[in-house]
């Protein structure tokens, strides 16, 4: 379920040994010589090692080292077993590597294209929504963290990458959560390579890319649910909650708030928070009128996190 994964091998964690060591093993070198001294970059297999007097730092994709794309997703014993390749590459142990960056991730096919799904997925606490209309990409995003949401079998076939015959004319949603700072705080644990194999570990991280996607809101059906109306005002909010999502909510919610903080309508600024989750309220799909594609995503998620091995 791993697929991009940052490394630090800190100078002193190399027994002595200079980082610079390595550097017979990379291919396709760069030197640099400035204010800050010598340092120097090159491939090891699918990773790109930059190498500086204070250690090496390691950036690509577990996946692709070991499967060569990453369409396919990394089981446990994978990422072992593509850690323990990149040791050999460097002749160093990146098991005791730390990680800086860490993203979860798997594809999930779906019966709908990717992108039809998006207007089910609504607010998330403490996270921005933006939809990327262009390339047809969700995305959540706070300062410490991000959750994607794209079309994979689009994004291979324009980067030419091949879909395996299994997944041919096969719509495929990538859901991804990526950790992009203070990992060490969010996870709750000194995290180094060999951690991401361990078995407590790589259960509790699935299951966070499950829970994160629970805690998104999830939209009603773009129709009139009249059955459970019984009074007026219930009728009024029906059809307001229709109106919004037929309006695409996010923006028009959005636009409507930058409206009335740029006229300064409330004097207190929590006004505008209450005003937003009240909005979104409405919008909320209680169990009985979720629609058929978030609950087809629903089981297709909890049931990855129930098996992840």
């Amino acid at each position: 379920m791993f697929d991009t994964v940052h490394f630090w091998i800190d100078r002193v964690e190399l027994s002595g040994a200079s980082p610079f060591d390595v550097q017979p093993y990379l291919s396709e070198i760069t030197e640099r010589q400035n204010a800050r001294g010598y340092s120097c970059s090159g491939k090891a297999g699918g990773y790109l090692a930059h190498i500086a007097e204070n250690g090496i730092s390691l950036r690509g994709s577990l996946a692709k080292n070991y499967f060569g794309d990453n369409l396919h997703t990394l089981t446990r014993q994978d990422t072992k077993q593509t850690i323990e390749k990149l040791s050999d590459t460097l002749h160093t142990d990146v098991s005791r590597a730390r990680v800086t960056r860490l993203d979860v991730s798997t594809v999930i096919p779906t019966k709908r294209p990717p992108a039809d799904y998006y207007r089910y997925l609504g607010s998330k606490p403490h996270f921005k929504r933006m939809e990327a209309v262009k390339d047809e990409t969700l995305y959540y995003t706070n300062h410490q963290r991000q959750i994607v949401f794209y079309d994979k079998a689009g994004e291979a076939t324009a980067k030419g990458v091949q879909i395996p015959d299994i997944w041919r004319d096969t719509n495929l949603l990538r859901y991804e959560l990526k950790y992009t700072k203070r990992l060490n705080k969010q996870l709750n644990t000194n995290l180094t390579g060999i951690k991401l194999y361990e078995v407590s570990f790589y259960r509790s991280i699935i299951q966070s890319w499950c829970d994160e996607f629970k805690t998104i809101q999830k939209i009603k059906n773009a129709s009139f649910m009249t059955d459970n109306i019984t009074t007026p005002k219930e009728a009024q909010t029906a059809l307001f909650a229709y109106l919004l999502q037929q309006s695409g909510q996010k923006n028009i919610i959005n636009d409507f708030l930058t409206e009335l903080k740029a006229k300064n309508v409330f004097d207190d600024r929590k006004y505008y928070s209450r005003v937003k989750a009240d909005l979104n309220k409405i919008l909320a799909a209680p169990e009985g009128q979720k629609s058929d594609l978030i609950k087809e995503l629903e089981t297709a998620i909890f049931t990855i996190a129930r098996y992840a091995r």
